[in-house]
């Protein structure tokens, strides 16, 4: 598998606020399947499917903490607006990730550093990443920057 340079890693751990034991799951978290596809390495397809859970677990978590007066329909309408994929592209770009990305030739050419798709994946995998190298807690204060600045 492909490394991250260890500036891009410790620039990166410090955008996000955490730093990884396993660095071999944020390099996966940032591989577009274009750059696994041309290189043989892991993309971060499994990692999005995990994030995606986890990120509505949390944002759940937080509305339902915080605002005992919204009901069941206000708590949806909520989390929806958090976790669209143009919120969590927004947060992507914020922390500047799309220049971080693993991207195969055609998809570099083609802007993909700057795709929202390809971006709130990235977030949905880095989320899943942090999950996997230390647990819920860190990924808790990963996305309430994120959630408390969008609310």
């Amino acid at each position: 598998m492909h490394h991250l340079y260890l500036e891009n890693l410790q620039e990166i751990e410090g955008l996000i606020g955490y730093k990884f034991k396993n660095p071999l799951l944020l390099s996966q978290a940032l591989t577009h399947s274009s750059y696994a596809h041309e290189n043989s390495v892991p993309s971060n397809e499994r990692l999005e499917f995990l994030g995606d859970i986890i990120i509505g677990f949390v944002v759940s978590d937080y509305l339902f903490s915080l605002y005992p007066e919204l009901n069941e329909a206000e708590m949806s309408q909520k989390r929806a607006e958090l976790v669209n994929k143009k919120s969590l592209a927004s947060f992507s770009k914020k922390l500047k990730l799309g220049r971080f990305l693993f991207l195969g030739k055609g998809e570099k050419l083609n802007g993909g550093q700057e795709k929202e798709s390809i971006l709130e994946d990235t977030i949905e995998a880095l989320t899943a990443a942090i999950y996997l190298d230390g647990g819920i807690e860190p990924v808790k204060n990963f996305l309430i920057q994120y959630i408390e600045k969008r609310i």
